[in-house]
């Protein structure tokens, strides 16, 4: 290697570790300035805290029962950030900013020999700025591992299929990251991965390279030494109920069937892609009509765009056909869209030539729309909703400002400050939703505060806790203490069935206080602590302590209290 080689891939290193960083602060980025959003963040968080109190990473719980919802790996790594800054949001979260910054990283590496090093580059920037990046990898949930761990397998093995020289190690990586992501979400991690690499080599007429090249001799121990352990070790500890639930409730019967109310029209995805993709979105219409009019010459002289269509278009495909739909669950989606996308910009900036004007008219446009639709939404819709919040007319000025100048610098084939244009809109908004838009939305979630107020009545003293007619998860995990359970009353008669010697702590909605009150035995005390507004509920909560009085201690033991119902 040359003295010019060595200092090109010393710059490039040196790029990639300083998009690294910098995609790390940005998603870190006041991660922790707001309480959990329910439901997933403090059922997974809550999860960890039981985890925690009875020494078990292995077997996961949520009150008093099992929560076979996801496997361990993303335990795990919750776990290693709250024991770097705490049992709160910045140590819950943490762990996501850092995988993101991950993606961002391998992104470039991976894409370098593949497409070079501006597109390397560029669709590392695209990833991070996108606008579903700023929710995805701040959020303690499990979609940030798995979308790096997909991406790692599908790329690893495309990096292998195509250069010979490094097919062993590259497709070594893909068995282990497949692996891990089984770890993380369940078969859906080695599932849908191999469904795509199946498609690629059938419609490429080279099926037989899967077990002439795909080293499975090796590649399946190693697959089964990485993901069988714990798989096994749960099963044991719970004599094979966890994993029999998460196979038939959690995987075949999200599928089947839509749970929590989580459901959607086909469309769904197509519609919640585009949002999540924006701004970057706008000029997908133009690539893939670029890459129809290619069509023919796909299936043998373009493999690498002919695998990234294959692994978008099959990954979409196939939660469409899911009933229960989220936006996360495409997110895995995304990675090889933005790889096409940084593609055609380095193409338009290479031939210093502008697409079809309607074209990019009507992106521009698009955007600009939107953004207006945001502001429309956020200052007069929103309110008109939710009275208790403000009007947050800004919340779209980035995006149409952003179409505006990029548009200008278009015209004047200023490519890179035109996209750099739309990449500051991107960062600017996720700056007004992190800092001006989500503290009025988190001041109306009570729980943290009420959890904050029975710590400091309760000290290190028992107690326990109780719902009637209202229940967030959040309000279990900021609450309770440890693994602490809840009780979820389905009649107010069963009060008198959980009073005892320790102070009870019951929320309910602040219309059923009078009702509450009256269900409870004369020898009894109920104390009105707070009452706040929840935002998700739209109604008045209202925190009560119920507790023995005085002259009445010794009459009535603490009961022993039934199993919960389940959270769903």
């Amino acid at each position: 290697m040359t003295a010019a080689q060595q200092n090109l891939q010393r710059g490039f290193r040196i790029k990639a570790l300083a998009l690294f960083f910098l995609a790390f602060l940005f998603f870190a980025w006041g991660t922790g300035n707001t309480s959990l959003w329910d439901i997933d963040e403090p059922i997974y968080a809550q999860s960890l805290k039981d985890q925690i109190a009875t020494d078990n990473l292995v077997v996961p719980t949520y009150n008093d029962r099992l929560m076979p919802d996801k496997p361990a790996l993303n335990y795990w790594l919750m776990w290693s950030g709250v024991r770097l800054l705490g049992m709160n949001s910045w140590g819950l979260r943490i762990g996501s900013a850092l995988v993101g910054a991950l993606l961002v990283l391998y992104l470039i590496i991976a894409l370098r020999r593949l497409y070079g090093e501006s597109i390397a580059l560029l669709s590392g920037l695209l990833t991070a700025t996108a606008l579903h990046s700023t929710v995805i990898f701040r959020s303690a949930t499990p979609d940030p591992l798995l979308i790096l761990l997909v991406t790692i397998a599908l790329l690893s093995y495309l990096r292998g299929y195509i250069y010979p020289e490094i097919r062993t190690r590259e497709f070594h990586w893909a068995y282990a990251a497949m692996a891990l992501a089984t770890l993380d979400k369940g078969p859906i991690g080695f599932l849908l991965p191999g469904l795509i690499i199946v498609l690629f080599l059938l419609l490429r007429q080279q099926l037989p390279l899967l077990w002439k090249e795909g080293r499975l001799t090796t590649g399946i121990p190693l697959f089964l030494m990485i993901m069988l352990p714990w798989y096994l070790a749960v099963g044991i500890e719970t004599h094979w109920n966890w994993d029999r639930l998460f196979i038939f409730e959690q995987n075949i019967g999200r599928f089947d069937d839509s749970m929590q109310g989580h459901r959607g029209p086909w469309f769904y995805y197509l519609i919640s892609t585009f949002l999540g993709m924006l701004p970057w979105s706008i000029f997908l219409p133009q690539v893939l009509h670029d890459l129809w009019l290619k069509r023919r010459h796909f299936l043998q002289h373009q493999a690498v765009p002919l695998f990234l269509l294959i692994w978008a278009g099959t990954w979409i495909a196939f939660f469409t056909l899911s009933a229960t739909k989220l936006p996360n669950y495409v997110w895995e989606a995304y990675p090889p869209l933005f790889i096409l996308l940084a593609f055609w910009f380095e193409k338009i900036r290479a031939q210093s030539r502008l697409p079809q004007t309607w074209g990019l008219a009507l992106s521009f446009s698009t955007l600009f729309l939107v953004g207006l639709a945001l502001s429309i939404f956020a200052a007069w819709v929103l309110p008109l909703r939710e009275p208790h919040l403000p009007g947050m007319v800004e919340v779209g000025f980035p995006y149409m400002l952003a179409a505006v100048f990029a548009m200008l610098l278009i015209w004047k084939k200023h490519w890179s400050a035109a996209w750099a244009s739309l990449g500051v809109g991107s960062i600017v908004l996720s700056g007004l939703l992190v800092f001006v838009i989500l503290p009025p939305i988190n001041a109306l979630k009570p729980s943290r505060a009420m959890g904050q107020e029975i710590a400091a009545i309760q000290g290190k003293h028992p107690y326990h806790l109780a719902s009637w007619d209202w229940f967030q998860p959040s309000f279990l995990f900021y609450a309770g203490r440890g693994d602490m359970p809840i009780r979820h009353l389905s009649s107010l008669a069963e009060l008198r069935t959980v009073l005892g010697e320790t102070p009870l702590y019951l929320v309910c909605p602040s219309r059923d206080v009078s009702a509450v009150e009256a269900a409870i035995p004369q020898d009894y005390q109920v104390q009105n602590l707070t009452t706040a507004y929840e935002i998700y509920g739209h109604e008045n909560i209202s925190l009560l302590q119920i507790k023995n009085l005085p002259h009445a201690k010794g009459t009535r033991p603490d009961p022993l209290v039934p199993d919960p119902v389940k959270i769903e």
